[in-house]
Order: C-alpha cells, then structure tokens, then sequence
C-alpha cells in the first residue's frame, strides 16, 4: 500500500506561526547559512553532544540540538498534529539514555501526526547536499514490523502530496524511500530499546539520474550511491523542508513513542 505521508495543508511560514515550540532557555547551536533559518544565532547547547560513531560522514554543522535548551530553534507547528485536540503536543524530557534531555513524539493507536521542524534545511533546492544525523531511542512496543507506513523523518515538497524523500520505519527496519513508496532502500534494523544512531547524506535533485543517497546505521555505512529510481529526491519545480517526529497511517493500533535524542544537520566537509 502506497503511503500518503506529507499529505495535507501545506506549510504557512508567517511569522506568527514561527514562535519557538516552548518557552525553553537559549537554543541548540545554529551556524548562519543558506540552510538556516532567518540568519539567527543561537546559543550553543551546554550538554556534551552525543559523539557520532566511528565512519560516519564529516560535516559541516548547520544546526544541532540535544534538547538541552528546550524546543528553542524549532518552528511552532500546529498543523503537525493532527487529528486537533486528540494529540498532546512533542515534549522535551529526560533522556532515556541516561544523560540529558530528548524530544518525546508519542501516538496512540489510530492517532496519525506528531511532528515538527527544525529553523533549519527549511529551503532545500535542486543541487543542495545534506548530511542529517540523528539518534533515535523507541520505546519497547513501538511497533517496528508494521507492514503500514509509518514516517519518522521526510523532507517535504512544498504544498500537498506524498514526500519525494522520506526516512520510514516498518517491516523492522529504517528505510529510505518516497513517491509514495515506488522506491525503498533499507538502511538498517529498527530496534527497540536501546539507542540507534542514523546518518543520512543525500544529494537533492528532481533528476534521477543526479540523485544520490548514502546511509549510515549505528556507524556502519549500509547505502552508498543509491538512486531513488524513476523519480528524484526532490519533485520538479518544487522545493522540500525537512520536519521530523511521527507521522503514520491511522490503521496501526499500536502505540508509539519515539525518543529523539539528537538532531544534527549540515553539509558534506
């Protein structure tokens, strides 16, 4: 079945719909460039980041956060969780592993969106690079050999329609894929109860043929070169912006809770 992730109202950028998520303290690092938001500069987070495992990709850091400061450098996105009034808003809470804090996405069975961007890699176009890691902790139970769609990272064509790129999880694995499921690549196990760390670097172009992938899980590169075949990363004349968090088909019965423990954007260095 062909997902329907990313459907629905597109994306306001007023500013009154940009507030940060919560009152929070200073926000997470942000360096200024195209791929931020506004050109503002953010306090750097006092948490010692979770180090990245030996073979992931360098980067350059654009935007990074672990929670510390709270949901500062996050847009303020009601249309993220949906149905209205049924989904209690993300959360920043002790981190399940251990040290610190993590944003806390939660669904209950038949709930379907619960999500929210970054001030970051919200004007992605043809020919832009990014390099995005993150280190997720799921809840036992979180249902990871779903056979539905179930998306916890996609970058978003601006308006309406499934995402041409998106980071899934189902059938036990984290897999990237898009246009509504006509392409998928695993890049490796989903696994509850323990963290997982995924780096994904990826080249945006709505020609297949300049389109490109890499993938890393818990340090291991899994995917090198991968082409979302018969489509591109980005759709014709459109551009995408990243969101994260939990957006799912309402058919899964089970409850979720995903922990993001990190989050970290840039370009290849």
């Amino acid at each position: 079945m062909n997902d329907i992730g990313g459907c629905g109202m597109g994306r306001t950028h007023g500013m009154s719909r940009r507030r940060a998520l919560g009152v929070g303290l200073a926000s997470a690092a942000v360096v200024p460039t195209l791929l931020s938001a506004g050109g503002h500069a953010w306090a750097a987070s006092s948490r010692a980041p979770r180090q990245a495992p030996p073979g992931e990709p360098p980067m350059d850091v654009v935007w990074t956060t672990d929670f510390t400061n709270g949901w500062d450098g996050w847009e303020d996105t009601p249309w993220n969780d949906q149905p209205q009034g049924e989904v209690e808003r993300p959360t920043v809470v002790a981190s399940p592993l251990g040290q610190g804090q993590s944003g806390r996405f939660h669904l209950d069975g038949g709930q379907q969106r619960n999500e929210s961007q970054p001030e970051a890699a919200q004007s992605i176009g043809e020919g832009d690079v990014l390099v995005v890691r993150f280190t997720d902790y799921l809840e036992e139970g979180f249902p990871v050999d779903t056979d539905d769609w179930q998306i916890v990272l996609q970058f978003k064509n601006d308006g309406e329609g499934s995402p041409p790129c998106e980071i899934k999880i189902g059938h036990g694995v984290y897999a990237l894929d898009g246009n509504s499921g006509a392409w998928s690549h695993d890049i490796g196990p989903a696994i509850t109860g323990e963290p997982v760390d995924i780096a994904v670097r990826i080249i945006f172009s709505a020609d297949p043929a300049v389109a490109a992938m890499d993938a890393w899980h818990n340090g291991t590169q899994t995917l090198t070169g991968a082409k979302p075949e018969g489509a591109g990363t980005l759709y014709e004349g459109l551009g995408s912006y990243l969101k994260t968090g939990l957006y799912r088909d309402s058919a899964i019965s089970e409850a979720g809770t995903r922990y993001l423990d990190s989050l970290t954007i840039g370009t290849p260095a």
